[in-house]
């Protein structure tokens, strides 16, 4: 039922538009009753073209749900479509990360392997410089080097290796020279003890003092031990990174040192090309 309309019979309608001519004609009704049909003739005509009317407006609306339907079924096919191609391509990434997070994690594993036998030959190659106290050894979060207290190689505000230092220097050499997969790295530190007015000239700060002591190390190794210059770096810190407190001689000590840290060699090797002879004059000042 819409609104107060009262749903319409088509055959009763049909059939009274067809019953009052004819009885206006036979003469059988008033003309009262002949009028009072017509009008409910005509009223039940206007509400049958109505609900046709609105027939046909929900027939066109169904045929634009079912459109829309469609569309939106096209578009639902769509994103799915596009859901599973990037739901393949996360599996795909997620695959390779974690192939390469196990290949990551079995190199590491080689790396401490590789570490450990370095370890284990450096302490057996320095059992007596370890058992006289001269060097200590160290491997701590990857880091493997050989610390050695500055006394045993430097006299005091000097960067000249002392002929005790060389022959500590000479057992290390040997070991390190055998460990080809790492370069090492020769790092210089001294307290915070500044330099005298003496030795300014020469050594204006702790900066200069501990490079020079690193590089008088590295030549040492270069030289006399054989190690090929492309695997050694020097390096001097001065008086920053202390290992123990400036407060007293014995913390001072211990922060006056050179450490040789064993790394990975990250930088690649290239044939090495010998320099021109120098002809007269061309040297350098």
């Amino acid at each position: 039922m819409l609104g107060a309309e009262v749903l319409v019979n088509p055959y009763q309608t049909a059939w009274l538009l067809w019953m009052v001519p004819l009885l206006a004609a036979t003469g059988c009704v008033s003309k009262s009753v002949y009028t009072k049909e017509t009008q409910r003739a005509d009223q039940l005509k206007a509400q049958t073209e109505s609900l046709a009317s609105q027939m046909q407006a929900l027939q066109s609306s169904l045929g634009a749900a079912k459109s829309e339907n469609a569309e939106l079924l096209k578009t639902l096919d769509a994103k799915k479509g596009e859901l599973n191609q990037r739901l393949s391509e996360l599996t795909k990434q997620n695959q390779d990360f974690t192939q390469k997070l196990r290949e990551a994690e079995l190199a590491k594993e080689a790396e401490i392997a590789k570490l450990k036998g370095s370890y284990d030959q450096l302490v057996s190659g320095l059992k007596s410089e370890l058992e006289a106290g001269q060097v200590s050894i160290t491997q701590l979060k990857g880091r493997l080097s050989v610390n050695m207290v500055d006394k045993i190689l430097f006299n005091s505000g000097q960067a000249e290796v002392k002929p005790e230092g060389r022959k500590v220097l000479e057992r290390v050499g040997e070991v390190l020279k055998k460990l080809e997969d790492k370069d090492i790295r020769i790092e210089g530190y001294t307290d915070n003890v500044p330099i005298s007015a003496a030795l300014q000239a020469k050594y204006p700060t702790n900066w200069e003092l501990s490079t020079a002591r690193a590089t008088a190390v590295v030549r040492y190794l270069q030289e006399q031990a054989g190690i090929p210059a492309d695997r050694l770096i020097a390096a001097g810190y001065g008086e920053t990174h202390p290992i123990a407190s400036n407060l007293t001689p014995e913390g001072r000590q211990e922060n006056r040192r050179i450490e040789i840290v064993l790394v990975p060699i990250e930088v690649p090797r290239y044939p090495a090309i010998s320099a021109p002879s120098p002809t007269p004059g061309s040297s350098k000042q």
